[in-house]
């Protein structure tokens, strides 16, 4: 018996689009796989969806080049072949309009579970692929696809360091800035509409704030000595970041006008590497106040302070979205290289992601918290990579020449 069919007898729900949908959901949710069939899509869409799903670690693809007609007969021999639901697509080209036409079936019962159109005006097809594996990903798990998402990074290709992005998959590479200087710490605001960053154009590591293709610079924090890192509030309001002011490194709030809102620290010692909690009412970041640099956690107001990892050197920390979890990464007593360590709030322990791969640094999750990307030297040089939020699948992201460091995942 197909193993959904065996799943509703258990699972007393009517099989209309809706109800067919929360099935599925319960399955992934358990982590069953939904083999899905691919029918009748043009060949440079179906390589991508394929490939968006497959890394989602939700699907199977069914390995079939059977065309579909939509008669249930053809249905029949799907069911066969394993397959759960199938995807057929057309993509229609107008001039400079692109329009992706998507039905999908539950190979079970005939039902469309859904009949959607993406459309885009510059006929970017890859973005049209994209939209439909989100559109696929929500209707099997509840939660929003990655594959519309973008890293933004920090590289020197060119002799100076610039900030560039690229799709999550490692197409559509672009530089945003050409500023022939120090440009550090890109991170895209909740939104995705705006990215800060942090150059040296003017001598002083000044906070700036540009669309995310680089245009409408201006600057938001320009204090003497550093104005970095910094990171985005989850609701986009607020900005936390590290100000020294001539003086010892300390975390501050700021609203996006660059006026500062509270100082979080006030230790005689370096803290730095801020970050918001998802529910906005913790930060967690880097201090040296037990001698290395740790890292803590505090009420978003500075007060409760708590450490959380006791040996070697942190850096870097990242809340997950799903807040159970922070990502960082830590070189342990006697080793040159850093690793990446991840820490489960729920149990207080930490442990590796990285081992014996050059030295691995600078981790972000994605905006589903499933996935982290992060720079590694393992291949001589520091590159991109992504794994999985257990350590395994990890691949490079892109082929760039120079050094690439400092991602950011945007939502």
């Amino acid at each position: 018996m197909n193993r959904i069919v065996a799943a509703l007898v258990f699972i007393p729900v009517l099989l209309t689009n809706i109800y067919a949908t929360d099935v599925y959901i319960k399955l992934t949710a358990h982590g069953q796989r939904i083999n899905i069939g691919l029918a009748n899509l043009p060949k440079e869409i179906q390589t991508v969806v394929r490939q968006d799903l497959l890394f989602t670690r939700y699907f199977n693809i069914i390995p079939s080049e059977m065309p579909f007609s939509g008669k249930k007969e053809e249905l029949v021999e799907w069911q066969k072949q394993n397959a759960d639901v199938l995807l057929t697509a057309s993509l229609n080209i107008t001039g400079s309009n692109g329009e992706l036409s998507a039905k999908m079936y539950d190979v079970n019962t005939g039902k469309i579970i859904f009949n959607k159109s993406f459309t885009d005006r510059e006929n970017d097809w890859r973005k049209l692929a994209h939209e439909l594996s989100d559109e696929i990903v929500l209707r099997f798990t509840g939660e929003n696809g990655i594959a519309h998402t973008k890293i933004v990074f920090a590289n020197d290709g060119t002799g100076n360091k610039e900030v560039y992005t690229v799709d999550y998959d490692g197409y559509n590479l672009k530089r945003i800035t050409d500023d022939k200087s120090i440009n550090l710490f890109p991170k895209f605001s909740p939104d995705g509409k705006q990215i800060i960053f942090t150059t040296y154009k003017y001598g002083n590591p000044d906070l700036y704030i540009m669309n995310p293709d680089g245009r409408k610079k201006k600057s938001l924090s320009t204090y003497q000595g550093l104005n970095t890192p910094a990171n985005w509030s989850p609701n986009g309001k607020e900005i936390v970041l590290t100000l020294s002011k001539g003086s010892l490194p300390d975390i501050y709030r700021l609203n996006l006008e660059g006026e500062i809102i509270k100082r979080v620290t006030f230790g005689k010692c370096i803290n730095t590497s801020p970050n918001f909690s998802p529910n906005e009412r913790e930060i967690i970041f880097v201090s040296n106040r037990s001698g290395s640099p740790q890292l803590h956690v505090s009420d978003i107001n500075g007060t409760n302070v708590r450490r959380i990892t006791t040996e070697g050197y942190s850096d870097s920390p990242d809340w997950s979205p799903r807040g159970d979890k922070i990502v960082f990464s830590m070189r342990i007593p006697g080793r040159d290289e850093f690793n990446i360590f991840i820490y489960d709030i729920t149990t207080g322990k930490y442990y590796p992601l990285t081992h014996s791969s050059g030295s691995n640094e600078n981790p972000c999750f994605s905006p589903d918290g499933r996935f982290i990307v992060f720079s590694s030297t393992r291949n001589k040089h520091r590159e991109l990579f992504m794994m999985f939020v257990d350590g395994t699948g990890q691949r490079r992201v892109c082929d760039i020449k120079g050094n690439s460091f400092m991602p950011h995942w945007s939502n």
